[in-house]
């Protein structure tokens, strides 16, 4: 069943089209709109509580991002998730990242480095899993890590770039969320950080890339793992 979500209670149209747009691209991410699922339009009118009009809107806005998909004389639909297309997006995040670490490595100021700073010292105050577990990453820890590889890359100042290096992140996290894959330990985690944290701050560009690169692909090694002994691309929502 799908849960209805709180209604938008702005009246403004490009006011509740925006609110839409991020409500429907946090669902999607989540996950609480599953792979391959329609999305009808009174379906959704429902669930955020507002006029088809913001919702088409919101549909149209949010399918240039590719995490939802318009089908001919059939609506939309969330994308489906595969093997290959994770394969994709991993190594678009490796080639884009790594771009942009260069720019901001060569552009950064000293509040830039004071942020990255204060970011690293945020994100190892907080305990990366829920108490009991191994598996659950806590809210805090996963907003800190955002923040830490935000701040890295925010030197740039490359605005193309950086928009799509964020649409590659959120792909990510959506296979993180549909997938389920066993985060990797605490000090794996804390190796790469620190790691990567020294090589910026030193502006060894060639050892800051590749730490990142390495960080890229051991986060993404058990989602990997997980979609090839699928054997396939994840079956169609039963909606």
């Amino acid at each position: 069943m799908i849960r209805k979500s709180r209604a938008v209670d702005d009246d403004t149209p490009a006011t509740q089209t925006s609110t839409v747009y991020e409500r429907l691209r946090d669902d999607v991410i989540s996950g609480a709109l599953a792979p391959n699922m329609r999305l009808p339009l009174e379906m959704l009118r429902d669930r955020y509580g507002v006029g088809i009009t913001p919702i088409r809107e919101a549909l149209y806005r949010l399918s240039s991002s590719l995490l939802i998909e318009a089908e001919e004389q059939r609506g939309f639909r969330v994308t489906g998730i595969s093997l290959q297309k994770y394969q994709q997006i991993v190594s678009a995040r490796e080639s884009f990242e790594t771009l942009i670490l260069v720019e901001s490595i060569r552009s950064g100021d000293i509040d830039w480095e004071g942020r990255i700073i204060s970011a690293h010292r945020a994100m190892s105050r907080h305990p990366v899993f829920e108490a009991g577990t191994t598996t659950m990453v806590t809210a805090a820890w996963g907003e800190a890590h955002h923040r830490f590889h935000r701040e890295i890359l925010s030197g740039s100042n490359h605005v193309f770039l950086e928009h799509f290096q964020r649409l590659f992140w959120d792909h990510a996290d959506r296979y993180r969320n549909v997938v389920k894959p066993a985060p990797l330990s605490p000090d794996v985690l804390k190796r790469d950080h620190d790691q990567l944290l020294d090589a910026v701050l030193d502006r060894d560009t060639d050892m800051a890339c590749m730490v990142l690169r390495r960080h890229i692909k051991n986060g993404a090694a058990a989602t990997l793992a997980a979609l090839a002994a699928s054997g396939g691309p994840v079956p169609l929502s039963s909606d």
